[in-house]
């Protein structure tokens, strides 16, 4: 009997190459990133597998759930994005405090791009609350120095003998909110925008500092059952 003949293999469609598992877990969350921040966290995990031509079951074999795959996506856009020598230099009390500022936010706007801000726009309007899981953060390593050193010129009790107020977060919290929205103009209004915005942060920095001695000046001399001066509570870190 004649052998049968070898049967010819089926050459990978363009696309569908099988992947390293670790590999297939980035391809999915890259994909599901740009997804979500074109549709909304509201977009289904049927759709994103009909977008990358898979089954909805490989996605589950990677992710529990969908606020699983939501959860990884958040965190690796924006996880890994501070910089250790940031620490360094907001603590540099040899320099200025605006060219600290200064420096800090046009490196802090420079990782600013179209993803992670339409991503950071959806957490908020469909209740992901990505600024919320990262109030801490924020708090602990980019407004506490800034109050600290304002503090310190205004000889004014440090953060260890007098817990940061309200008011001061929110003092604090009004240049970083600035420099966030440039970010927003540019990627999500996508209104004209300097190629360079650097001495747009310059600006915002000189005119935030030159306003807030006097504030926090004020704030501190206000009554103690004030609004703006009652202790800030820490924000709660959620899990995930």
């Amino acid at each position: 009997m004649a052998a049968e003949p070898a049967r010819r293999r089926t050459p990978d469609k363009p696309g569908r190459q099988r992947l390293a598992r670790g590999e297939r877990r980035r391809h999915l969350l890259q994909a599901a990133a740009e997804f979500f921040a074109e549709a909304g966290f509201e977009g289904t995990t049927r759709a994103l597998a009909e977008r990358l031509g898979v089954t909805q079951a490989l996605i589950y074999r990677y992710f529990r759930s969908k606020q699983e795959l939501i959860d990884a996506v958040l965190a690796e856009v924006f996880g890994e994005r501070w910089k250790p020598e940031w620490d360094t230099l907001l603590a540099d009390t040899e320099r200025p405090l605006e060219e600290r500022l200064a420096d800090f936010y046009i490196a802090y706007h420079a990782q600013s791009t179209a993803l992670s801000m339409r991503l950071f726009v959806r957490s908020g309007l469909d209740g992901q609350s990505l600024p919320g899981r990262h109030g801490a953060r924020l708090t602990e390593r980019i407004f506490a120095p800034v109050i600290a050193a304002l503090r310190s010129e205004a000889r004014l009790p440090g953060l260890s003998e007098k817990k940061m107020m309200r008011g001061e977060r929110e003092l604090a919290m009004t240049l970083h909110g600035a420099v966030v929205f440039l970010g927003i103009r540019r990627h999500v209004y996508q209104m004209p925008m300097p190629k360079s915005v650097d001495d747009v942060i310059r600006l915002q920095v000189e005119t935030f500092v030159a306003g807030a001695r006097q504030s926090i000046v004020k704030l501190h001399a206000a009554a103690a059952d004030s609004g703006l001066a009652v202790p800030q509570l820490t924000p709660r870190r959620r899990r995930g």
